[in-house]
């Protein structure tokens, strides 16, 4: 028997949405969490890392096309037994993002991913002092990049984007499918490689986060292929390469249109070479957390 209330759900269910109006202007706080589990080829794991990004994001003025500021207040690092450190040199340090100037790559005049200046990370002291690994500075890194590449598919895109998903259920494949691009930057060689599968978003649905309602938004990479050469020494080249595959849902706040939450995983194959060599194959898998906090409960030091 329907009911009324049986109706207003249905019609929730199956109306069209606008996923990309007005944002809000207001200053919003980032957790940006990410753990890394390396596993052998033979399954065993080795090891497991945790690496917390808190970032305060103040958009500029749109209309008249100001840069987004964006503020890390601390990051911290824990190992698998616990130990946790943090990155002195990351304390407070901003940086700005015109997305009217870069590139489509998402690349500044400089080359540089997301305008991030890739030398803050290429020598990283922690809180006891002694130097990240390269693999380490890498993943801090990555958190930025993280955040601001993810984050993009909740925002007005050129070509196929969330702006082409309306109503629950609605599906779209996106122009960046089967390309295959350099991996731009400082922190890798030259002949570095990425190949995206076929790229998806997907309108699942209607959630709640913190009592906010949220527009459900899946993501999907298909396979995707990663050739990267790096430098962990100046006397050592190392060939990194394999297989991935990317998948994440947004939850995106109905009201400011900001992303109040978002989940991703990411499960590789990757195989290290020196000189030709293999010396490695291991499994990493990244889960990823942007989670959107109230400003009383954002840890700044």
């Amino acid at each position: 028997m329907s009911t009324e209330k049986d109706t207003q759900g249905l019609s929730l269910l199956s109306q069209e949405y606008d996923l990309v109006g007005k944002r809000s202007t207001e200053t919003h706080y980032y957790l940006v969490q990410t753990e890394v589990l390396i596993r052998e080829s033979n399954g065993k794991r080795k090891s497991i890392d945790t690496f917390s990004l808190h970032l305060i994001v103040e958009p500029g003025n749109q209309s008249s096309e100001e840069a987004d500021k964006f503020t890390c207040t601390r990051f911290t690092v824990k190992s698998e037994d616990g130990h946790g450190v943090t990155i002195p040199s990351l304390a407070g340090w901003s940086y700005e993002i015109n997305k009217q100037l870069l590139d489509d790559r998402a690349l500044d005049e400089h080359g540089q991913l997301y305008a991030i200046p890739e030398e803050k990370f290429k020598v990283l002291i922690d809180s006891t002092g002694k130097k990240l690994s390269f693999d380490a500075a890498y993943q801090v890194y990555s958190a930025f990049v993280y955040y601001h590449s993810y984050v993009a598919y909740a925002e007005l895109i050129e070509g196929k984007g969330i702006q082409d998903l309306k109503k629950i259920g609605d599906k779209i494949v996106l122009g960046e499918s089967f390309s295959e691009n350099p991996i731009p930057g400082e922190l890798v060689e030259k002949g570095s490689v990425y190949k995206s599968g076929e790229v998806t978003m997907e309108f699942k649905g209607l959630s709640v986060v913190d009592d906010v309602p949220c527009a459900l938004i899946g993501f999907d990479w298909g396979e995707c292929y990663l050739t990267m050469y790096i430098k962990p020494m100046p006397t050592m080249k190392l060939k990194i390469a394999g297989g991935s595959h990317c998948q994440g849902d947004i939850y995106l706040d109905l009201k400011s249109y900001w992303v109040k939450q978002l989940t991703m995983t990411l499960s590789e194959m990757i195989q290290v070479s020196i000189l030709g060599l293999p010396i490695s194959k291991t499994g990493p898998l990244t889960h990823l957390l942007i989670k959107a906090v109230e400003k009383d409960k954002f840890v700044q030091d």
